[in-house]
This record gives structure tokens, sequence and C-alpha cells, in this order.
């Protein structure tokens, strides 16, 4: 074949045609990160698997070095090896394992696990893909591998591994647009992009995405890269991938960067600073600030590897520590890839942290504000919840700045934002927004810029970039979507796209990429919704889309969720129900799961990775806070330490919720 001769020809490897190259270069890098390495993240490492040094068997390696990005200027370690020696596979992975899948020499469907806690162990075998490949790309998000293309025979198969149940075989799932082999792929959250590659004599320049909450169906093709070729390498973080190197017919290498942005993915990818040298076969990976693109051959096997600077990615890409040993064909992933420990991206790309500001790591939610009915009485009482001592009663810490009820909240890993409500008397609405800081929580919550209008019965979610506030009374019901960028949170938060329907008494919560709204009512209770809206943070002016409703109708309910599922509980009449939403499949309706302890409605929500915390509500007013157990959501909410005082309406935030690195 074309391709395998010109392949043959760099290398002057006598081997069949089989034998030859990959590209498979997996996984994006989207944790939060002030430099070479990620305060989010407790593995701020990549790890470079598998390859060849040509020359036949005695050139496969299983060897996998780590580079340390707060020390990549040393040479990579090694560590644990795979469980086998191959080349022409991938990897992406989540932030604990790191799966390399498939490979050669035999073609195979083994999927070999990393543990980053343990990373001198060799891998442990998982369950398999689908069927025997070699020569394809992998991505994913914190839930799911994707693993996509490959040979042999070519294909444009799609095999899904569920990371939570990763000794099972992985589910075929909606095919590429074309059959390919030799491509690389990376992506964020919410989707993968598979780029490049080959079909015998054809070089592409296709990009497939996949959208990973809709993943039965054929991966849409998006703006083409700048240049047809394959055997190259991609990464990225939460806004962009970088897609780097590769061969075309001649053969000739390329150090050519090409840049997917995600919010803009229609345009054909804009060329960046080239690699330091053009290379072919190589792998990638990195976290939120650099890519970390590494091996490869022209016209000798290489261990040069080059880092991608994002916040200069004009610039050629600076040479660091060089892998243990020089290979091509192998495969890269990371904890921090795959927008994993990041929280998702920034609109625009800008930094997600605070200056000089370590992630807020004290595992703690706060409810705000609310209501006693029998005396009238609106509360600025904020009451803190530490989730390591989750019996105790909640402590109470500094207040919000007006006493009011109605009101929502959310936030960063540093602050939370409560927004919004209603006092009586005055009898009056507010737009004012008060933020808690975290690290300084026994003072009073400061006031900021505010909603752009005055309003109550909202509701908000939000990434680590911004908070998006929706819905309510204003005095009519709306379906205005207000959003406070973090980074300039003493201006008046700006109007985005709206919700699908004016409503008030809704809840929402979301992930790094998305922000579900369900429920409500309007007018007057008139209409009760089970409505779920999906804002896209990447594309947030358009209209919020409808998505799987909610297993039934019901308003002033709360919700809460971490980076795979929202749950969303209580509400009309007293109800205890809490309802799911998958993420990664979220035009199916929700699914009911363990109830809370008591129906009751008028609360607040917010929690952690791990947990779910509802607290206070009707009837009669409650300081009750019931957990639910994510790993174990057909139970019954377990009651926990409750709040300081009984109160409705009130709201709750915390840096732990919706996917936030912790």
């Amino acid at each position: 074949m074309y391709i395998a001769d010109n392949v043959r020809g760099v290398f002057r490897l006598k081997q069949a045609y089989e034998e030859q190259i990959s590209g498979n270069w997996p996984t994006t890098a989207s944790s939060v990160s002030s430099g070479g390495g990620s305060p989010s993240s407790p593995y701020p490492y990549g790890y470079f698997g598998g390859g060849t040094l040509g020359g036949g068997t005695p050139g496969l390696r299983s060897t996998v070095d780590r580079i340390d990005y707060t020390n990549d200027t040393s040479t990579a370690s090694p560590k644990g090896p795979l469980s086998a020696a191959k080349y022409a596979l991938a990897a992406t992975g989540n932030s604990s394992y790191g799966y390399f899948g498939g490979g050669y020499p035999p073609y195979r469907s083994t999927v070999d696990r990393i543990d980053y806690s343990n990373d001198t162990a060799t891998a442990s075998v998982k369950g398999p893909l689908s069927s025997v490949r070699a020569d394809l790309a992998a991505t994913g998000n914190s839930s799911y591998g994707y693993f996509g293309g490959g040979a042999y025979p070519i294909v444009s198969t799609v095999d899904r591994i569920d990371y939570s149940n990763d000794t099972a075989t992985a589910s075929t799932k909606g095919p590429l647009s074309l059959i390919r082999r030799y491509l690389p792929a990376t992506g964020n959250g919410s989707y993968g992009y598979f780029g490049g590659g080959s079909y015998l004599t054809v070089i592409y320049s296709t990009v497939d995405r996949i959208d990973y909450s809709n993943d039965t169906a054929t991966a849409s093709p998006k703006g083409p890269l700048s240049l047809a070729r394959y055997a190259l390498a991609a990464t990225g973080n939460g806004s962009y991938g970088y897609f780097s190197g590769g061969l075309t017919p001649g053969p000739t290498a390329y150090s050519t960067v090409d840049r997917i942005d995600y919010s803009n993915d229609t345009v054909t990818a804009s060329v960046k600073g080239p690699l330091s040298l053009a290379r072919w076969s190589l792998a990638a990976t990195g976290n939120s600030s650099f890519g970390y693109v590494g091996g490869g051959g022209n016209p000798s096997t290489r261990s040069t590897v080059d880092r991608i600077d994002y916040s200069n990615d004009t610039a050629t890409a600076s040479p660091k520590g060089p892998l243990s040993l020089a290979r091509y064909a192998l495969a890269a992933a990371s904890a921090e890839a795959n927008g994993l420990s990041g929280g998702g991206a920034g609109g625009e790309g800008e930094s997600l942290l605070p200056a000089n500001n370590p992630v807020q790591t004290k595992p703690y939610g706060y409810f705000g504000g609310g209501f006693f009915d029998s005396t009238t009485t609106e509360y600025s009482t904020v009451d803190r919840i530490d989730y390591s001592n989750d019996t105790a009663t909640a402590s109470v810490r500094g207040p919000l700045s007006l006493a009011r009820a109605f009101l929502t909240a959310t936030g960063n890993g540093f602050y939370g934002y409560f927004g919004g409500g209603y006092a009586t008397p005055p009898n009056v609405a507010y737009s004012r927004v008060d933020r808690i800081d975290y690290s300084n929580d026994t003072a009073t919550a400061s006031t900021k810029g505010p909603l752009s209008s005055a309003r109550y019965l909202l509701t908000a979610t939000g990434n680590s970039s911004y908070g998006y506030f929706g819905g309510g009374q204003s005095p009519s019901s709306t379906s205005t979507v207000d959003r406070i960028n973090y980074s300039n949170d003493t201006a008046t938060a700006s109007v985005r796209g709206p919700l699908s329907a004016a409503k008030f008494g809704l809840a929402a919560t979301g992930n790094a990429d998305y922000g579900y709204f369900g429920g409500g009512a309007f007018p007057q209770f008139s209409i009760v919704y089970s409505r779920v809206n999906r804002i896209d943070y990447s594309n947030d002016t358009v209209t919020a889309s409808s998505k799987g409703p909610l297993s039934l109708a019901r308003y002033n309910l709360a919700a809460t969720g971490n980076a795979d599922y929202g749950y969303f509980g209580g509400g009309r009449d007293t109800l205890s129900t809490v309802d799911r939403i998958d993420y990664a499949n979220d035009t199916a309706t929700a699914s009911p799961k363990g109830p809370l302890s008591l129906g009751r409605r008028q609360i607040g929500a917010t929690g952690s990775s791990s947990y779910g915390y509802f607290g206070g509500g009707f009837p009669p007013e409650s300081s009750l806070v019931d957990r639910i157990d994510y790993a174990n959501d057909t139970a019954t909410a377990s009651p926990k330490g409750p709040l300081s005082l009984a109160r409705v309406l009130n709201a709750a935030a915390s840096p732990f919720a919706n996917g936030l690195p912790q």
C-alpha cells in the first residue's frame, strides 16, 4: 500500500504492512493549572506507554514513562509497564486511571489500566474492546472512554468503556463519519474530536465530533484541519484542541500545530506555533496550561518531548526533558486530561483560578438565607455543613449582607454567589448578589455586581468561570438567564440566551460544560413543568435546548450533582421524589432514585462529588438535612446533622458541587 510503503521507507524496516506505525494519540488536558502542574489534581503527570523502536519484535516496548508537569525539564521516569509490549495503541482515562487499548502485534482488543495512585505496578488488564484493532484513537470524559477508528480491517467503529464497570467488554456506540486509521483524538467534558487519518491511499483532514450526551448517533463532521495528514497527535484543554505533527505522501513529515476552537468548531482549524521538530507517529497529553507531545520519528526514532504553551500558542513548542527511550507509535494519558481537573473551560479560554490562590480544599457546603413563615422572618444566616463531620449541627458563619428568602446560589472553588430574593416586609424583590469567600467565611458576605433585574424564585448553576442565574419572578415569570463572570464580579451580570419558557420555582445543577434547569411553574402555578433545559456554556447566547424531562412535573424543588449526574429532589406537593439526570444520556427521561427521607418543598441543595445535601424545607419549616450517597443512590437519603435553624426558601453552594475541582 502507498502509505505503508512510505512509512517503511522512513524507517527501512522489513516488517509487513500491518506491522507499521499508527496515529493514535489521545486525551485532552483540561485541569486547572497556574503552571506546569495543576494544584487541583493529586496526579500532575503525563503517562506515555508502549511503542516501538523499530526493527521488529525486539524493538517492541511495554515501557510507561511518567512526565512530571511540575518538573518537566527532567527525563521522564519509567513506571510500572503495560501488561505486554505493543505499539499502535491508543489511550485516555479519568482522574484516577489511564486506559491503554488495542495495539499490535498481534492485533489486540486488550485494555490495560494504569492506577495513578500506584503507578509502579504493572498495568491491570480490564474488559476488552469489542474487537481487535490497532492504529486507533481515544479520548473521553470523567465517566467514559471512547476508542475510535483503526484496523484490522479498517473501521469507523467507536467503542465506549464505562469506567464504573471497566471489567465489561466495551460497548459499541455511534460510528465515526468515515472509515480510517492513523488518527488521533482529543476533546473536553462534552465532546470528543477525532481528526485526520487515512484509508488506503486517501489522506483526511476531516474532524468528527462525538457528542457524549448522544453517543449512539454517527459522529458529525466539523471544521477540518488546515492540512490533510495522518500519524499525528492531539491534546488540548477545555477550550481548544491541538493537533500536531503528522505525515503526508512523499513522505513529508510536518511540525504543523492546528488549533480547534471548541466554541466555534465549524471553521477550519487555525495554524499555531509549530513543534520544534517535524515528526510523525508521536503521542500527546497535558494539563490545562500545556500540551506535551512526545516520541515519534523523522528520520530516526525520537525521545523528544515538546511543550506547547496554550497561553502563547503562536510560539514554537519548547523541548523539555525527553522520554526515557526513543520510540514511536506510542500512546499517552493523564489525570489532568479531558476536562477532568478544572471544572471546565472558561468561555474565552481565560485562566480559571485566581492568581496565587490555591484550589479550595475544605469540604464544606453553605446554606444561606431563607424564611420562617409563622413569624414572617427572613434570615441572613449562613450555615456551614462540614462534609467530613456531617452528623454535627451546621455551624453559623458570616451572614449575607441582607436578610432575604426566595434566593438562589452557585459558585466556584473559591467563592459562593447568592443572588436575587425577596423580603417581606418591605415586599421588595432584589437583584443583589452576595459573595461568600470560602477562605474567610466568618466575615459578612460582600456585595458584588447585581443581576440584570430584580427577581426571586429563580435558580442558578455554573462552572469554574461563570455562574448562570435563570428564571424567576420579576415581577411576572421570566425566562431570562444572567451570567456572572467570576473574574469580573463587580460588573452587572450579562444577559445570555434565555430558557425555552418563562417559569419560576425551578432548580438547576450541571457540570463543567452544561447547566440543566428543570421543573418550575407559570403563571401562578397554572402550568407546572417537568421540562429540563440545557445551557451549553460554550455557546450560551442561544436559547437553552430542551432535554429529557423529569419523571414528573413539579416546582419549588432543589438540585445538585457531580460531574456525571444531576439530582433533582423534593418539590410540590411535599414530594420526596429524587430524579437523576445522566449527563451522558440527557435526552432520556430522568430516572427516579431513592427518595428523600421526608416529602418537602422549598428546600436548598448542594454537595460534593460523592454526596448531595438537601436542607431545610416545608411543611413545616424544617432544619432537616438529607444526604444522598451517589454511589448508592437507590437507597433512601439519610438524615444528617441539621441546619442551625428551621427555614424554607433558602439557597446553597459549595466549592465541590457540579464537578468543581477538589
